[in-house]
């Protein structure tokens, strides 16, 4: 058995402006000064658990402060989840019928949960590992290995868009596939001797 997991943010949907947004905004309300390095940096570690991007970008962040930063960040992600869209490659849920499937994000449950309901989308996942869910995130393999364990496969295609999705994928010894690229998995499958029958997927 073969299963098709998911990252969420920068797959799914498109949330990246919205959570720089809200690291600046939450900080801001702290006290804290923010520079184009800071907002680069942020950038660039998206993909990770939140915490473990602040805990590494602001390494000397009291850990009082993080904590009131986790809650303001998060409420302001809430109060402007009318901005969240979805992606493109979301087209692609309905036509996997028949095969097992994961969500796997560093996204909190709470943000998680609110994202698949706005969505109609918790019908297409079996399984939804969250940031929450797990001791150590994104690139670590634990959360790929936590889903698959959940999934009961020992086999998967993870579909993501971020270097840390790919790492990911990489140490726990599955197949990535880049978002942009989200429809070859059709073809990963059909090498697997998977085939579509009556708009569910099968295996021959």
């Amino acid at each position: 058995m073969i299963a098709v997991l998911w990252d969420l943010d920068g797959t799914l949907i498109d949330t990246s402006d919205l959570h720089v947004r809200a690291f600046v905004e939450a900080l801001k309300r702290l006290g804290y000064e923010v520079n184009d390095e800071l907002v680069k940096k942020f950038r660039e570690n998206l993909g990770k658990r939140f915490v473990d991007i602040v805990r590494s970008i602001l390494p000397d962040l009291p850990e009082g402060d993080l904590e009131r930063l986790k809650e303001l960040r998060r409420a302001i992600v809430f109060s402007n989840l009318e901005l969240v869209r979805p992606l493109p490659p979301a087209n692609l849920l309905p036509k996997l019928r028949g095969i097992p499937m994961g969500l796997v994000t560093s996204s909190n449950r709470l943000f998680t949960t609110a994202v698949l309901d706005r969505f109609g989308w918790r019908r297409y996942f079996d399984v939804v590992v969250t940031g929450d869910d797990v001791e150590r995130g994104k690139p670590d393999p634990e959360p790929i290995l936590l889903a698959m364990e959940k999934l009961g496969v020992s086999k998967a295609y993870f579909i993501g868009d971020s270097e840390y999705d790919r790492i990911c994928a990489e140490r726990a010894g599955i197949e990535f596939v880049h978002a942009e690229e989200a429809e070859r998995v059709l073809d990963l499958l059909a090498s697997q001797n998977y085939i579509l029958r009556d708009g569910d997927f099968s295996r021959e």
